[in-house]
């Protein structure tokens, strides 16, 4: 059954240079399940350039993949303990990146959901930042 859903996600960057970064996005979506897995679409707007970026979110065997299509294309794995290579898409070029889960928990409920990672972003083996990551999101009610 697909539910209409309100989704925050929060990040917290801290890169080598020790400057943080906050980030925070709230958007309607959509969650479904199919085929074993979970899945949460939603778009994100830039708010500088407007350009818009659908967010696929998919949950299987305790791993999240977070692909994103449109102002950035990426894929990105998370699965604790385990290191995933990804290229990340911006109009000024292509990078090469190494995500690094150190932790990632999940929380669902009839009502929505809760999710923490905790990764580390690496570049030809240098690390660029450390990361948090927040999802949280909830069913809306169902419109007549």
């Amino acid at each position: 059954m697909d539910k209409n859903i309100s989704i925050t996600v929060s990040g917290t960057q801290l890169n080598e240079n020790g400057q943080k970064l906050l980030t925070e996005v709230a958007a309607e979506g959509q969650y479904f399940e199919r085929g074993g897995c979970r899945y949460i679409l939603y778009d994100e707007t830039d708010p500088e350039t407007l350009l818009v970026t659908g967010n696929t979110l998919k949950f299987r065997d305790h791993m999240l993949e977070l692909s994103r299509r449109g102002n950035i294309t990426s894929r990105m794995v998370f699965e604790t303990g385990k290191t995933h290579r990804t290229s990340y898409t911006t109009a000024y070029g292509t990078l090469i990146l190494d995500i690094s889960t150190e932790v990632m928990s999940e929380f669902w409920s009839e009502s929505g959901a809760t999710v923490h990672i905790r990764y580390q972003i690496l570049a030809e083996g240098s690390l660029l930042s450390e990361n948090e990551l927040k999802i949280k999101f909830r069913n809306l009610p169902a419109k007549d």
